[in-house]
């Protein structure tokens, strides 16, 4: 059933592929949602938590909630920490890793859907 408003606690919870002690929420995307242009999801990642680089054919964005992290894109490492906003061009490898103390948190906006 398409919903307008979606809560953290109702969606699917799933671990995306190369992501190690993290969790992801399906926050809006079509099956829920009915999202066409763009898909939201909302990624936990543990203490010591991380991504593998990888690729995607997509745009993605992510915008940091809570805790300490590196993201590397290409061969660039940055530092991002809550109110961040990061890009991630078509193609462009990446990865991230929790270098906090507590939960990083970060929504993943991709589009078009994954």
């Amino acid at each position: 059933m398409v919903k307008f408003v979606l809560s953290p606690e109702e969606v699917e919870v799933f671990v995306p592929a190369k992501h190690i002690k993290c969790q992801t929420r399906k926050l809006l995307v079509e099956e829920n949602a009915g999202c066409k242009n763009l898909s939201m999801f909302r990624s936990e990642f543990e203490v010591g938590g991380y991504a593998e680089p990888h690729t995607h054919t997509f745009e993605q964005a992510y915008y940091i909630l809570k805790g300490k992290g590196v993201v590397t894109i290409g061969k660039e490492a940055y530092k991002v920490k809550p109110g961040d906003a990061v890009i991630f061009p078509p193609n462009a490898e990446h990865s991230v890793k929790n270098v906090g103390k507590t939960p990083l948190w970060l929504i993943a906006i991709n589009a078009p859907p994954k």
